[in-house]
Order: C-alpha cells, then sequence, then structure tokens
C-alpha cells in the first residue's frame, strides 16, 4: 500500500513513503532543493535501514537534466 506525504516549497520538493508493496517495507525520502544561486538541482534520496538507520545519497541535476526528466515525466503523465 502507498503511503506517500510529500510536501513542497519555493525551494524544496520533499516526498517520503513507508510500507510500498515494491519495496522492503522500510522508510525511504526523495528531497530536491533548489538553490537559487547555483546551476543545479541537488537531489538527496534516503533509504532507512531495517535497524532505524538513515542513508543518504546525492545527485545533481543540471538544468538539462531536469528538462529531460520533465518530458519523461511528461509522457508518462499524458499516458
Amino acid at each position: 500500500m502507498n503511503q506517500h506525504q510529500t510536501t513542497s516549497s519555493p525551494a524544496w520538493f520533499h516526498s517520503r513513503y513507508r510500507g510500498e508493496d515494491r519495496d522492503d517495507g522500510c522508510a525511504n525520502e526523495l528531497s530536491i532543493y533548489r538553490d537559487p544561486a547555483e546551476p543545479q538541482l541537488d537531489v538527496l534520496l534516503t533509504n532507512v535501514d531495517f535497524d532505524g538507520i538513515g542513508h543518504d545519497n546525492t545527485y545533481s541535476l543540471t538544468r538539462k537534466d531536469a528538462a529531460k526528466l520533465r518530458d519523461f515525466l511528461q509522457e508518462w503523465l499524458d499516458k
């Protein structure tokens, strides 16, 4: 069962879920930060393991990457 909690503000997109059927049942988070002084988006992926320890992975998207992601998501939303 999907149990997503998603919020956004001008600088942040944040989505957290717990217990997704295709996952291990541990909490997962996706945060995207938009720093107006930087030319990329900062993406943070967090997975909490069975012992409650969070493991963070970071990634940056350029404007070109973000445009491709937008197109990919728009195509999916249109179906």
